[in-house]
């Protein structure tokens, strides 16, 4: 065994040796934060360029929430087999993929912003044009997701492991805000550019595209430099549905999946986030103006984690950050609601910038913790089957969240517009604001207090959840000695650590 090559067996060894260079950390993170530029611009405002500006009723856009959702569910199944079934090439599983994914997911980005006219002025031509999109968006993104999920295999040192998964979340969280940034900055431009003018849909488009260009090159540099530690040689699955099946007979992994189920409700709230944004300073590319102090309230959140976790379990502090979550979403529906029933008390806007903080701090542990459990969960399946069931995991924890999500996208619409909806928001109004109190106020419910109700029934599970603390400790050491034991015995005992 060469000093370059050093073997991933176990304990000792690897609780001192850092395998990951500093040119890696740094182009790895600045891949992820422009990759989740990308997943960030169409998650926070395709629904606002849906609604606003395609005009898209309640009913087609309940319907396209509901078919993607279902048909991405059943696509990613199939795309889950793939990705555990591909075999490790030079003892890299998900580097080609990555790189491979970059420009897909660079002009799908583009395109969900970009609608010829001749399909804008066919209803039904438009609903199968951004159902279309949805779909190539679901795979290409599935496989462009390996930049999230090679931080997984990148070190054999678990202490390494938890600070890349760490930083990873950190960087995906500021990159999945940043087009909040561009696209209020860029709206600015296009209307200095047009005389005074604002233009919504060029400048979604504008932004879509800077979006996509940055994060499709920083996805193929980023991609080219990580190298996988902890892959190696499998026979081929005879039968992949037994990824699955392993999957489910794991107790870790089904108290994921039941908290998964119970957290994705809160789908109904994130879905109100341009709209509330629009009736309170006017229009939904103002979101930022709204949505900042969550942000730097989330990275405040994972940085109090990170400390945090030095002394409480990642258990203890999902239960806690749900209990927590209840009372900073109240707080921040009662201030809001002061601030919209009382136009004389405009102080209460600090107050109320300072609840929304308070209510980011929680997305810290929300956006965290679960990928450090799904970490321990894939040693705790490897140690138990011999397997890396890197596709199959992901894919059983998204069964509950699927079902919630799908159920929360077809609602959200109907609750939020339409002649029997819950909030009566009024599309396409130039100025937000001119939305009715009562609006306001259901959009602010809405967005706070159901958020926080789903957060807080999204930790009970865990009150069941065991692998942690020494147990935790205890798998990841026994899952590196058999790695070690697997490649000796597949004659790569020089070569089992990629390094």
């Amino acid at each position: 065994m060469s000093k370059n090559n050093p073997s991933p067996l176990a304990s000792d060894e690897n609780a001192v040796q850092k395998f990951l260079s500093k040119k890696e950390w740094i182009l790895y993170l600045v891949a992820v934060f422009f990759y989740t530029n990308m997943t960030g611009m169409i998650a926070e405002y395709r629904k606002a360029y849906l609604v606003d500006i395609m005009m898209l009723d309640e009913h087609r856009m309940a319907f396209f929430n509901t078919f993607t959702s279902i048909a991405g569910f059943a696509l990613s199944f199939i795309y889950a087999m793939i990705l555990d079934n591909r075999k490790p090439k030079n003892g890299q599983k998900f580097k080609r993929l990555g790189v491979l994914s970059a420009i897909p997911c660079g002009v799908v980005t583009f395109l969900i912003f970009y609608t010829p006219s001749f399909i804008a002025n066919n209803p039904n031509v438009f609903l199968i044009y951004i159902i279309a999109l949805a779909v190539i968006q679901g795979f290409v993104f599935y496989f462009g997701n390996t930049v999230n999920l090679v931080a997984m295999v990148m070190t054999p040192n678990s202490k390494e492991r938890e600070k890349l998964i760490s930083f990873r979340q950190i960087s995906s969280a500021v990159g999945n805000s940043a087009p909040l940034v561009i696209v209020l900055v860029m709206g600015m431009i296009v209307k200095a550019i047009n005389h005074g003018e604002s233009d919504t849909a060029l400048n979604y488009l504008l932004s879509a595209g800077l979006c996509a260009v940055v994060g499709t090159v920083t996805m193929l540099l980023g991609m080219s430099v990580v190298k996988e530690r902890i892959s190696y040689k499998q026979d081929a699955k005879k039968n992949p549905l037994m990824g699955f099946a392993d999957v489910l007979r794991n107790r870790h992994a089904r108290i994921v999946l039941y908290s998964e189920f119970l957290k994705s409700f809160r789908g109904v709230a994130t879905f109100m986030q341009p709209f509330i944004a629009a009736a309170m300073l006017g229009s939904s590319s103002k979101t930022l103006l709204f949505a900042l102090p969550v942000g730097v309230g989330t990275m405040c959140g994972m940085l109090i984690v990170n400390v945090l976790l030095k002394k409480l379990s990642a258990r203890v502090i999902y239960i806690g950050s749900g209990v927590y979550s209840v009372l900073a979403n109240l707080l921040a529906f009662g201030v809001g609601y002061m601030k919209l029933t009382h136009d004389e008390m405009g102080w209460l806007q600090i107050p109320f910038i300072v609840c929304l903080w308070l209510v980011g701090l929680q997305f810290g542990a929300s956006n965290l913790l679960p990928h450090q459990f799904q970490a321990d969960i894939l040693d705790d399946l490897e140690l138990k089957t011999q397997k890396r069931l890197d596709g199959s995991l992901p894919f059983v924890l998204t069964i509950g969240s699927t079902i919630s999500a799908t159920i929360a996208s077809a609602l959200a619409p109907i609750i939020l517009y339409g002649d029997k909806s819950v909030i009566h928001y009024v599309q396409g109004l130039e100025d937000g604001t001119a939305q009715t109190l009562k609006t306001k106020i259901l959009l602010l419910f809405f967005y706070t207090v159901v958020h926080g109700i789903m957060m807080f029934l999204a930790g009970v599970p865990f009150f069941f959840y065991k692998l942690t603390g020494k147990e935790k400790e205890r798998v990841h050491e026994e899952v590196l000695a058999q790695r070690a034991r697997i490649a000796e015995q597949n004659g790569e005992t020089g070569d089992a650590y990629n390094g």
